[in-house]
């Protein structure tokens, strides 16, 4: 299995973590009618973000040995995925820093929930999902 392979199966499941996080918050604050218990809902986004940082752990290892690799080569793909990663982690320590130290904050968490997703999916279609499109062409 090549390792770009591996990096996108594991954006993949990143991805539908983030996913679930992002529609279980959704359901939980957007919705009038609620047909799920809250409690559960919150555990269900608490598990999801807990997923969600674990995948992303390898993947910054893997994107800064990838960054390493390259140097100064680096492809226009590259550097705007490089920029969008850095402003993903930015985000995802904003976020913890907020709902774990400074709950003065809080009433911004489900803004930067969004960007989160947001900036996950843009990161993923313009990596993984270019690589996947290719490898389903056959190139």
């Amino acid at each position: 299995m090549s390792d770009y392979l591996l990096k996108s199966l594991i954006a993949m499941v990143l991805l539908a973590a983030g996913l679930a996080a992002f529609l279980s918050m959704m359901a939980l604050m957007g919705k009038t009618e609620r047909k799920t218990d809250p409690v559960r809902l919150r555990k269900f986004h608490h598990l999801a973000g807990y997923a969600f940082l674990v995948l992303l752990v390898p993947l910054v290892y893997f994107g800064a040995a990838f960054l390493s690799e390259l140097g100064d080569g680096l492809t226009v793909r590259a550097v705007f995925h490089f920029v969008l990663a850095a402003a993903l982690l930015a985000l995802v320590l904003l976020k913890l820093l907020v709902v774990r130290v400074y709950k003065q904050f809080l009433k911004y968490a489900p803004s930067l929930g969004i960007a989160i997703f947001a900036l996950t999916l843009v990161i993923f279609l313009i990596t993984a999902g270019y690589y996947l499109l290719h490898l389903a062409a056959g190139q």
